[in-house]
């Protein structure tokens, strides 16, 4: 069977060379001359070894192309042959040609050959197919697990050998891209045995160094009294840590980084070490609040702030704990331990049993730092409401993954099967309601009392004719109302009043709008004065007084006898 290797890779090499519809639809044909057959007529294992066949020809002819291109200095992802090759394998393993996870693992080699900034690239090509990834990793069962353990295979190793530091961004993009591929109930990403990041250790300076050493002697040697010197000046006074709340406040660290040491048989120590640390670190904030004017220093509501690393050094500590962020951030670290020692379910399975007394502690404890966070500007209220709903719902995942991840999916019950329906027979069935309704309650009674005085007439006209708007005045009260606005029109534009022209009512939108409204109504002809030169009721009432002087002179004449009507009521305004 592998005497047709050769001409399989010709045939995809070709292939590549066009586009991914046309390439897919033209190795299908080669292959059918080759002698490959797709009808499913071979047993098995005959099957099988076409699928690996078929498969191994695709693994060769990519690598010859990457090889070319990096010969010529070029990137593999910048060759269309390369994209039009994976598209080809991806509709080859849809169409069960290959095996399904071969085009996941042609990217596992491609990322393998390429540096961190080429897979930063490469990796755009499977953002831009997470459909196809999705159809193509399906929900895990069958022969989709194979694609499924072959797309984390390829995912995790690209994220190891990334820099945490230099490539964060593809880090997180690969995290989201498994997310949008793999189904929601898929329990790879899941730490079912609540495992911990140990190795994510928190160094401080246990010992001062050899200055402040001899400050500490000289002042008594007592580290509950000694003050420790900020980086700024003048912060100096105003929040003052001691070198003892320093060394308890970080070195509650390492009871946060792996809280199962608080549950082993050693651990009542622990507990009680933790206990009291936290009374020390609380207190410490209760004293020295924060207000909503230092909580706004420094904050942009459309940026969030997270610390990947802290910074532990003594002259640095006083600036810290007055940033609301890191305020946040370790009392929010104080409530997930917390949450998980309360929360028996997520316990190991030779973890000790706390005691009632640690367990009323560390409730207290719960409750004391909610109510600190609550004053931790900016809206601490709306904070803590949030933080509270999270671990809410985290007693459901937990739950969750204690039951074995099972399916989120829900079976559509089956149909019941009913009389078979004909066509009308629904009609006939909202019809007959119908009737039914109006023999019984559309009485003639109620017939007269739906029906419209108006309609009693029969007249179409009464029917369709406009209600009357309830604040609509006469025609008399409206000319007295627009002469009136006409005359604060007038005195405003009179020169001698120094009334500057943004300050006229005829300026003030609201006011001019209605005015507008109301000439409209009054003399619609008069709206061509209005809009001239946008000068508003200014034109119309220029307009006018250029009138009444015309007409006074030479007396009204018959084509002006409206424009007289008209002026003379302004003239009365006048």
């Amino acid at each position: 069977m592998f005497e047709r290797l050769e001409p399989t890779k010709a045939a995809i090499r070709n292939a590549s060379a066009l586009t991914a519809t046309e390439g897919a639809e033209w190795l299908h044909s080669e292959l059918n001359k080759i002698g490959w057959t797709f009808e499913g007529t071979k047993d098995k294992e005959s099957e099988t070894e076409q699928e690996d066949c078929i498969a191994l020809a695709f693994r060769m002819v990519l690598e010859e192309l990457v090889v070319a291109n990096n010969k010529d200095g070029k990137q593999a992802f910048k060759d269309a042959r390369v994209v039009c090759l994976l598209d080809v394998s991806m509709h080859a393993a849809m169409s069960a040609w290959v095996p399904r996870q071969l085009p996941l693992m042609a990217m596992h080699e491609l990322f393998e050959g390429q540096t961190a900034r080429q897979c930063d690239e490469a990796f755009a090509y499977m953002e831009q197919r997470v459909e196809q990834m999705r159809k193509l990793v399906g929900t895990g069962e069958g022969t989709a697990r194979y694609s499924q353990a072959a797309l984390l295979r390829c995912c995790n190793a690209l994220v190891q050998r990334l820099s945490k530091s230099c490539d964060l961004l593809l880090c997180g993009r690969v995290l989201m891209f498994l997310a949008h591929v793999l189904p929601l109930s898929e329990r790879s990403g899941v730490n079912l045995k609540g495992e911990f990041n140990k190795a994510n250790v928190t160094e401080f300076e246990e010992s001062l160094d050899p200055s402040e050493a001899d400050r500490l002697e000289s002042e008594g040697g007592d580290e509950r009294e000694f003050k420790l010197k900020s980086t700024d000046e003048k912060l100096d006074g105003q929040m003052e840590v001691s070198f003892f709340l320093y060394k308890t406040f970080w070195g509650l660290q390492k009871f946060l980084h792996d809280p199962a040491t608080l549950l082993s048989e050693k651990g009542v120590g622990n507990l009680e070490a933790l206990s009291s640390g936290l009374n020390v670190v609380l207190e410490n904030f209760a004293t020295y609040t924060l207000s909503d004017v230092e909580g706004m220093a420094g904050h942009s509501a459309d940026r969030e702030f997270f610390f990947p690393g802290f910074l532990t050094s003594t002259k640095l500590v006083s600036l810290e704990l007055q940033d609301p962020t890191f305020r946040r951030h370790v009392m929010v670290q104080y409530l997930i331990v917390i949450h998980y020692l309360l929360d028996h379910s997520v316990h190991p399975p030779k973890a000790q049993e706390l005691t009632k007394k640690h367990k009323e502690d560390l409730v207290k404890h719960q409750e004391r730092i909610y109510r600190l966070l609550e004053g931790v500007p900016p809206r601490g209220g709306h904070f803590v409401a949030t933080l509270r709903r999270v671990m809410e719902r985290e007693n459901n995942w937990g739950a969750w993954k204690k039951n074995k991840c099972p399916d989120f999916s829900r079976e559509f019950a089956a149909d019941v099967e009913g009389p078979e329906l004909k066509v009308g027979d629904k009609r006939k069935e909202i019809e007959g309601a119908t009737a039914m309704w109006k023999r019984r309650f559309l009485t003639s009674k109620v017939k007269d009392a739906f029906i419209p005085e108006t309609c009693a007439t029969g007249s179409i006209l009464e029917m369709c004719a406009p209600k009357a708007r309830k604040g609509q005045k006469g025609t008399e009260d409206l000319a007295e109302q627009i002469q009136t606005r006409f005359a604060i029109v007038r005195e405003e534009a009179d020169p001698e009043n120094y009334i500057e022209s943004e300050y006229r009512k005829n300026s003030v939108p609201c006011w001019r709008w209605v005015t507008m409204r109301m000439l409209a109504l009054y003399d619609i002809n008069l709206f061509t004065y209005a809009t001239a030169e946008n000068k508003f009721m200014e034109g119309v009432v220029s307009y006018l007084d250029g009138k009444h002087k015309e007409s006074a002179k030479n007396g009204p004449s018959a084509d002006d006898s409206k424009d007289g009507q008209e002026e003379g009521g302004g003239g009365g305004g006048g």
